[in-house]
């Protein structure tokens, strides 16, 4: 009878830890969240202010990360500082590069980004810097992580810019690759006033590493017979290149750009010549070849 009691019990504690267990195992499991999406990669903000002006924000955006179970995860904290944000001015119909610096002017070091997202279909959220001018920016983080639609942006007080804020979208873009030909302004050059100065016949091949690092190869003929190459980071659509051309260091700024209707659009890259910074010079527009 003793012996029927004691397996008695011993069978009700084992159902009792079998309970514990399979309770704590789906506990566990129930725990268990999907991390953020990793948006990190090459993306450009248009974003379109309530005073008609069109400002596209170029940035090499980066997400960091947080340790689960010994792997690393995103965890949802965006940023963008330096050299990996840049803006530029669109022509509101076009949305073509009319000017670098953006619309807050004057031109400055004080660029960034920082923010937050949780999940795709999700609100995003974060706040740019743009020549010192803070910016917050709200909207919905959509696709595979890819685009930002149905965004707004909004001054912070105390800005000197005079843009109040307005709609924003966004979407990531593509590695700045291929072959382009067109004419240019000579290196040596220090003006580009008119058609007849651009006597240079150009051919770029420019690729772009895995780090965002853009090399332009080009090859000059017609005033210049002469091969020279530009490297330097992308920030979205943008690019800040830097080489030597006869001896004499050069700095040009690049953008990449659809040229043409909707259906028949050429992708380009438009340059300026940002030797001397104070005066940048608009040297050409070179055009993947067509046909």
């Amino acid at each position: 009878m003793v012996r029927c009691v004691q397996a008695g019990l011993i069978l009700l504690v084992l159902l009792a830890i079998g309970a514990i267990l399979v309770s704590c195992g789906g506990h566990s499991s129930s725990l268990g969240t999907t991390p953020p999406p990793n948006i990190s990669g090459a993306w450009e903000f248009i974003a379109n202010s309530n005073d008609g002006s069109v400002t596209g924000i170029e940035v090499a955006l980066k997400e960091g990360t947080v340790l689960v179970n010994a792997l690393p995860q995103p965890n949802g904290q965006i940023t963008a500082s330096g050299n990996q944000i840049s803006f530029v001015s669109l022509n509101p119909s076009t949305l073509n590069i009319s000017a670098f610096g953006g619309n807050c002017l004057p031109v400055t070091t004080a660029d960034s980004l920082s923010g937050t997202i949780t999940a795709i279909d999700a609100p995003i959220q974060f706040t740019f810097t743009e020549n010192g001018n803070v910016f917050n920016v709200t909207g919905t983080l959509t696709g595979t992580g890819n685009t930002l639609l149905n965004g707004t942006y909004t001054a912070q007080t105390g800005n000197a810019c005079t843009d109040p804020g307005g709609t924003i979208s966004g979407m990531i873009v593509s590695k700045l690759l291929g072959m382009y030909t067109g004419q240019m302004c000579p290196p040596s050059s220090a003006s580009c006033s008119s058609s007849q100065d651009f006597t240079d016949n150009v051919t770029a091949t420019v690729t772009q590493n895995s780090s965002g690092v853009v090399t332009c190869s080009l090859v000059l003929t017609g005033i210049d017979q002469a091969n020279f190459t530009l490297t330097g980071p992308a920030a979205g659509n943008a690019v800040f290149l830097q080489g030597t051309f006869q001896g004499n260091s050069l700095t040009y700024y690049g953008y990449f750009e659809a040229i043409g209707s909707t259906q028949n659009a050429v992708p380009s890259l438009y340059l300026v010549n940002a030797t001397n910074s104070a005066t940048p010079n608009y040297v050409g527009t070179l055009a993947v070849p067509q046909g």
